[in-house]
């Protein structure tokens, strides 16, 4: 009962509703690192490493590892693969996309022979853009003969039951009663009558017939289309200091698209119905678009030269993001489809900030060992009116996310060996922990990576290839939580596996 209690606020502003809430700043703080192919074949584990655009948006000190001016392209496709069970019964869905991973470059300058010993030995001014975070997914979860409907949550009470995106239209399209008598007065609280009969009177739902059907009643039956990116332009400066400190700084532009299309279709079983269609769909299309702005800074140190010890922080990214939000259902006693007003709002928000800290061994110019840990405090996120001001409305979102999440911890791992002169091997693996807080349900959220790949370099040229294979288990609710249950409401237990492919091209001079 206390995990119910403790995820019920966060559940009701989840489904009909344009209330921001903890799983939008899950989706906007999400980060992979999608860059150069080859950070992703060694888990992006370049905190300590540098000499490669990935720098930039994990620790800008790395690009004083430059030796020469270097321009790089990196493109990729990904096939990613869905999984769900929901009260036993198990589906599967698929969605292939080709993003663009990273583009850039970097220009070196100054005496950077190795014979030069003390002072800057050189600086580096680059430009990159690097995709951050992948949104593209499809996922279904089915149900066969369950008592719960979504129509059960339209009817909670009068706030959803008037919900312009929820109730309103489901109300409209003549699934559920009004709250009102023939006077006018507000009496109960609707029931959706239209689908379950009403031998008692006085709009009340039959109980008997939702609990007495052998079998069950209610078919579920929920498709998700995610699609969108979340990337960052930057510009960095970066000196090496006597082969022993590198030192950088960046400027990132942040942008993101994410758009979600949910399609929710329930089919009755086992009621008389009076004229009554026994099936309805409900979809819902939000879209949020947001450019912003953050800054990072960072030092590697070399000790010796078989060592190297980064550290890097990174701000949160201040941003303005717009969503917009429209639903619709269809009517139960005609075709036509019963839509919501469009749903436009503008909004800031500010993602935590990061601490990055990292270690490398470099042996001579055989192999790489490199390990990184990241913190973020996913309970500072928040949320902020259009004019960056604070309200109840957003201070209630805001202590809903400090309640819901916690601080992650991600670990990033890579290796790299040199087989032949020109010829290298690579392996990586990167894990996070879970993001939400110890009694809520989504606490089985699990994110991990295994990559692997390989590299050619001859002269100024080079060509990088890099599989990276990423892991999502977790908990889906689909239908929100309701007063009017008549089974245990669960979420959907889901696995999500995406198949990267990137190859990156450049060269040096």
């Amino acid at each position: 009962m206390e995990k119910i209690i403790k995820i019920v606020p966060a559940l009701l502003l989840t489904i009909g509703t344009t209330a921001q809430n903890y799983n939008d700043a899950v989706i906007f703080n999400k980060c992979d690192y999608e860059g150069t192919a080859r950070s992703q074949a060694m888990g992006s584990a370049f905190g300590a490493l540098g000499a490669d655009l990935t720098s930039q948006s994990i620790n800008p000190a790395g690009l004083a590892a430059y030796r020469a001016t270097e321009i790089g392209l990196s493109l990729g496709v990904d096939v990613d693969k869905s999984k769900s069970e929901y009260y036993g019964t198990k589906s599967d869905d698929d969605k292939i996309s080709v993003p663009f991973n990273n583009i850039g470059a970097s220009f070196t300058f100054g005496n950077t022979m190795r014979e030069n010993t003390q002072g800057i030995l050189s600086q580096n001014f680059s430009i990159s853009y690097s995709r951050l975070a992948d949104y593209n997914k499809n996922s279904v979860y089915n149900s066969l003969y369950r008592r719960n409907s979504m129509l059960d949550y339209f009817c909670a009470n009068d706030d959803i039951l008037n919900d312009e995106f929820s109730g309103a239209i489901a109300y409209d399209a003549g699934w559920i009663t009004g709250p009102y008598d023939d006077n006018g007065t507000n009496t109960h609280i609707a029931f959706s009558t239209n689908v379950w009969e009403e031998p008692y009177g006085n709009n009340q739902l039959d109980l008997a017939a939702r609990e007495d059907a052998i079998g069950g009643l209610v078919d579920h039956t929920q498709h998700i289309k995610e699609s969108g990116y979340k990337g960052e332009t930057s510009f960095a400066y970066a000196m090496n200091i006597s082969n022993k400190v590198y030192w950088g700084a960046s400027i990132s532009i942040v942008s993101l698209r994410h758009k979600e299309k949910t399609t929710h279709y329930e089919e009755y079983y086992g009621i008389p119905f009076d004229n009554t269609a026994n099936n309805f769909t409900y979809t819902t299309d939000l879209k949020d678009d947001g450019s912003g702005v953050n800054f990072k800074a960072g030092v590697i140190v070399k000790p010796v030269n078989a060592l190297r010890i980064g550290l890097a922080i990174h701000s949160p990214s201040f941003m303005k993001i717009n969503e917009r939000y429209e639903t619709w259902i269809n009517g139960a006693y005609d075709d036509y489809e019963y839509y919501s007003p469009d749903g436009d709002y503008d909004y800031n928000y500010r993602t935590p900030g990061k601490l990055v800290g990292s270690l490398a061994g470099v042996i001579s110019n055989y192999a790489i060992i490199s390990v990184d840990y990241e913190m973020s405090d996913y309970g500072k996120s928040k949320f902020k009116d259009e004019d960056g001001g604070s309200n109840t409305y957003y201070d209630n979102i805001n202590d809903d996310i400090k309640n819901t999440l916690k601080r992650t911890h991600t670990l990033r791992a890579g290796i790299e060996g040199r087989i032949i002169e020109s010829l290298y091997l690579r392996a990586g693996y990167n894990m996070q922990t879970t993001p939400f807080k110890s009694g809520i349900i989504q606490n089985s959220y699990k994110h991990q990576a295994v990559s692997g790949g390989i590299g050619f370099r001859h002269n100024n040229f080079f060509l990088d290839l890099a599989y990276v294979c990423r892991t999502e288990k977790g908990d889906q609710w689909v239908l929100p939580y309701s007063e009017y249950q008549y089974e245990d409401n669960q979420p959907a237990a889901t696995e999500s596996k995406s198949h990267n492919v990137v190859v990156s091209v450049g060269f040096r001079f």
